[in-house]
């Protein structure tokens, strides 16, 4: 990046900590004061945010820093407002702000404690520089050029997204001084990204002709030059210095095994990592042992419908037969995407008894991007933009000969309706909310995966999966969350080798072999403690909605518990306990 780019956002951020500064309030109306913080820390993160401005259709000048130096100014404006929110007199405000209160406030101290963490979180990993990289992606292929002034800006952020990965190569060589090196394991994911982006940046970045037809074919050659030499002078260098330098003698230094605990201050990152993603007060020990006990259970459960249909050989050869049926592998995408659409229309008659309200926003499937599907073993749910208005699941249409759709129903519940879907733009289209409280959580794996799996245990629960292999696929879609229990605790905590991890998996999961692959790495590499968040979320939501039924008895209303967890924002497990409680005690039951 140019050392104008780094100044410029380094005064944008020194700047806003000024206005923070000067904006804390003396007010003696606790209210005002909530909102004043709200509206101030949802310009931060706006300014922060590539997603939330694509949102909104708000024009992207910038791109975001990942340095250190960057880190430590947001941690210091984080306590900053920690300050101002732990000013206010909570006796004096409604539950609404107490729960805008809460909510930022632990938003803030994850950030704070986050920061001596920095160096052991690999950013360059599929799951997080696909992530990031993809958003990018996306601004330069939905650029709209209108103006000499248009281009001059296309080509600054051009500048930006080198800088980004000089950035990425600025944190590995980073993290290289202090012992953490990408495990060699990982490589392959990381490198097929890369040259998947290398082999992708005409695309990306020269627009066809139909988006520059507001200027005449003279001036479009002009525009596509001095793009085409930004590529060549600053995006490619990057992009190669980066290549390089992970197939430098940096190879040799990478480690064999993988998992948090082996690097400097591995084990308190984990720690914080489990609590970040889980909310739930466990140790990695105690969440390994629900994993074991569950997935023992699960085996048994699965052994008793096998039984059912016939099946006396065992779960591998089941599996096998599984594979070379043609009704559960799909030809085609198209094949997929239809699949899935009539598990959808198969629950929707049954939403109203469920849910008080619909999400207005409409739903549907599209595949992945192919540059991602060679290091991601499912998908993941797109949220509704300006540009884009339709929530959809962006799945992995990749090799369908080894993606069986046996448990495509409770996959398809998880990322849709009742799911991801319904959790996001309920919580997105809500007007009585503050805003911070629509996307501050939007992406806190305790309730957004917590919730997925919930939804899709509640469309077994209502008979959606009653056939037998139905039902044997929603065994199969909880063996294989409840397996990460065991295996992103084992390696990242308990010493246990990729090998180890794989073994287990192909003992107890239906995944193939390429699944496995990815999918230990995700755990082991990629992100740490996230994996946890979909098992011990669903328990937990279900262990609230059992205790609401518990104490209410003959008044309990399942779509007032849906209520309660969905209408409020996108709130942490732990703050969605403490209100569920409050809302018993406050709503009027008949």
């Amino acid at each position: 990046m140019p050392q104008e780019s780094h100044l410029l956002n380094n005064k944008k951020i020194i700047l806003f900590f000024c206005f923070v500064l000067w904006s804390c309030s003396n007010t003696n109306n606790p209210a005002s004061e909530v909102k004043s913080i709200a509206d101030d820390l949802y310009a931060v993160m706006l300014d922060d945010r590539i997603d939330l401005k694509m949102k909104f259709g708000l024009p992207i000048t910038e791109f975001p820093d990942m340095d250190f130096q960057t880190a430590q100014m947001r941690v210091e404006r984080a306590k900053t407002f920690i300050q101002r929110i732990d000013k206010v007199d909570r006796e004096d405000i409604n539950h609404s702000d107490d729960l805008t209160l809460s909510m930022m406030r632990q938003y803030l101290q994850t950030i704070v404690d986050g920061l001596p963490h920095y160096w052991n979180g690999f950013s360059i990993t599929p799951y997080k520089f696909g992530w990031q990289g993809r958003s990018m992606q996306q601004v330069f292929l939905t650029y709209q050029f209108k103006s000499d002034d248009d281009l001059e800006s296309y080509l600054f952020l051009m500048d930006e997204y080198a800088g980004h990965l000089d950035q990425q190569l600025e944190k590995l060589k980073g993290q290289d001084d202090r012992g953490i090196r990408l495990p060699k394991p990982e490589l392959p994911l990381v490198m097929g990204l890369l040259n998947e982006y290398k082999n992708s940046l005409e695309a990306t970045f020269v627009p066809v002709s139909n988006r520059l037809e507001k200027f005449d074919s003279q001036h479009q050659e002009t525009i596509m030059s001095s793009i085409r030499e930004k590529i060549s002078t600053e995006i490619s260098p990057s992009l190669a210095n980066l290549i390089e330098f992970l197939y430098s003698d940096y190879k040799m230094r990478m480690p064999e095994d993988v998992g948090a605990y082996q690097y400097p201050g591995g084990k308190d990152y984990y720690n914080y990592m489990i609590e970040y993603h889980t909310n739930s007060g466990l140790t990695a020990k105690e969440v390994h042992e629900i994993g074991l006990k569950r997935v023992e259970e699960l085996y048994e459960e699965m052994a008793q419908i096998r039984g059912q249909l016939g099946f006396e050989k065992g779960q591998p050869a089941f599996h096998k037969k599984i594979m070379n049926d043609p009704y559960f592998i799909a030809k085609t995408p198209a094949d997929v995407e239809k699949r899935y659409m009539d598990y959808m229309e198969r629950i929707e008659p049954h939403i109203s008894t469920l849910f008080s309200s619909n999400p207005k926003a409409p739903y549907g499937v599209k595949r992945l991007d192919q540059a991602l599907e060679g290091a991601m073993t499912f998908g993941y749910y797109q949220v509704p933009t300006h540009n884009n208005e339709i929530g959809q699941y962006r799945y992995n249409g990749s090799d369908l000969k080894n993606r069986p759709m046996l448990w495509s129903g409770p996959l398809i519940y998880h990322e849709l309706a009742p799911g991801h879907h319904f959790q996001i733009n309920l919580n997105m289209e809500n007007e009585s909310i503050h805003k911070i409280r629509k996307d501050m959580n939007l992406y806190n794996a305790s309730i957004t995966e917590g919730w997925g799996n919930y939804a899709a245990f509640l469309a077994e629960e209502i008979g959606m999966l009653n056939k037998p292999l139905d039902q044997y696929g929603w065994l199969v879609f909880q063996m294989f969350f409840y397996n990460r229990l065991v295996l992103d605790t084992g390696m990242n905590a308990l010493g246990w080798s990729l090998e180890d991890a794989r073994v287990f998996m192909r003992k107890h999961t239906f995944a193939t072999e390429a699944e496995i692959q990815t999918e230990t790495l995700r755990y082991s590499v990629d992100m740490p403690g996230q994996a946890l968040a979909y098992a011990l979320g669903m328990d937990r939501l279900v262990l609230m909605r059992n205790n609401m039924k518990s104490q209410l008895g003959d008044q309990f209303d399942i779509r007032d518990f849906h209520d309660a967890a969905l209408k409020e924002g996108a709130m942490p497990l732990n703050i969605l306990e403490d209100h569920i409680q409050w809302f018993i005690r406050n709503e009027e039951y008949k």
